[in-house]
């Protein structure tokens, strides 16, 4: 779970360096929340298929001992993570007000049934928390894409720089010197 939520956090990075040629604040702030998104979408998945996981010889949590406990509190904390990670994409600028108040909106959206998972651990409230994570990602990038702040970097940004000679277009020839 973690690894596969590390692999899934990587693609925002690989973009954003292809758009500006840097790894900032904001490359990072997207993959968290891809990393951590992954969590409760995949532990409330697990879940609802522990015992055909088990049955197939797949050690999953849910499946564990003391492992039913653990997942619920997981996908609590992770879900609820989820909040300032998105607000933090308006504070630093990659994103506007609107995607603030949307993030802000579907992050409470997300916890509500991850409280109740939380609380009554059944099928019924790990498939909830499944949905609202099938719903909260991809709202979340529209929402993020129709409200970008001034701090997201482009390749136009990355070209006037160059235009400016502030970066090196190609490695220096011997007769530049």
């Amino acid at each position: 779970t973690l690894v596969g939520a590390v692999v899934g956090g990587i693609p925002p990075l690989i973009g954003w360096v292809a758009a500006s040629g840097t790894i900032t604040t904001g490359a990072l702030i997207l993959a968290a929340i891809l990393f951590v998104w992954q969590l409760p979408h995949f532990l409330a998945l697990a879940w609802m298929y522990r015992d055909d996981y088990n049955r197939a010889g797949f050690k999953m949590l849910p499946g564990v001992p003391g492992g039913e406990h653990l997942t619920c509190e997981v996908v609590l904390l992770t879900t609820l993570l989820l909040i300032p990670l998105g607000l933090s994409a308006t504070m630093i600028g990659i994103a506007g007000v609107v995607y603030g108040i949307c993030s802000l909106l579907l992050g409470i959206g997300f916890l509500l049934p991850a409280v109740q998972f939380f609380r009554v651990r059944d099928r019924t409230s790990a498939r909830r928390v499944f949905f609202a994570s099938l719903l909260y990602l991809p709202l979340m990038m529209c929402v993020m894409i129709a409200d970008r702040g001034e701090e997201v970097p482009s390749r136009s940004t990355v070209l006037v720089l160059q235009e400016m000679d502030a970066v090196p277009t190609s490695a220096p020839r011997p007769d530049d010197f």
